[in-house]
C-alpha cells in the first residue's frame, strides 16, 4: 500500500566527530521529527554524515517511528541512505525487518523523501502488513 505523508523537523543537533585538515568532515546528527497524514507520530533519528568541501554530503541513519500508519498503531525502524547536493537532501529508506511492534508487527516497506529548506517535507512509504 502506498502512503504519502509529510514530516517536519522539530530538532536538529549535529556535532563533528572527525575534522581532518585534509578530507571530508564526519558528523553525527540527532534529529526529532513529527509526521502528519496517513503516517502520523514522531521520529527519533540518528544520522552519520560525511561533509565534502563543495557543500555536499552523504549520510546513513536509523529512525524509530512511533505512531499510526494506515490507522494501525505501533512503532518501527527505518534505515536511511541519502545525499545532500548543497540545496536538497534526498534519501531512500526501508523498514528494518522485524522492527514493527503492536499493530505494526510484520511491517515491511520502502520509501523516499526529498527535503529542501521548507518547513514541511513530503515522503512516501510503500508498505505491506
Amino acid at each position: 500500500m502506498l502512503t504519502k505523508a509529510t514530516f517536519k523537523i522539530i530538532n536538529w543537533d549535529e556535532e563533528p566527530f572527525d575534522e581532518p585538515e585534509d578530507g571530508p568532515k564526519l558528523t553525527r546528527a540527532h534529529i526529532n521529527k513529527s509526521f502528519h497524514g496517513d503516517l502520523s507520530g514522531t521520529g527519533n533519528l540518528m544520522y552519520l554524515m560525511t561533509h565534502f568541501d563543495d557543500g555536499t554530503a552523504s549520510f546513513i541513519g536509523f529512525e524509530k517511528v512511533i505512531g499510526s500508519l494506515g490507522g494501525r498503531t505501533g512503532s518501527f525502524v527505518l534505515q536511511h541512505a541519502g545525499t545532500y547536493d548543497g540545496e536538497t537532501a534526498t534519501a531512500d529508506y526501508e523498514v528494518v525487518p522485524g522492527s514493527g511492534t503492536n499493530q505494526l508487527t510484520g511491517l515491511t516497506g520502502t520509501g523516499h523523501f526529498s527535503a529542501g529548506h521548507a518547513e514541511q517535507h513530503d515522503l512516501t512509504l510503500d508498505y505491506e502488513l
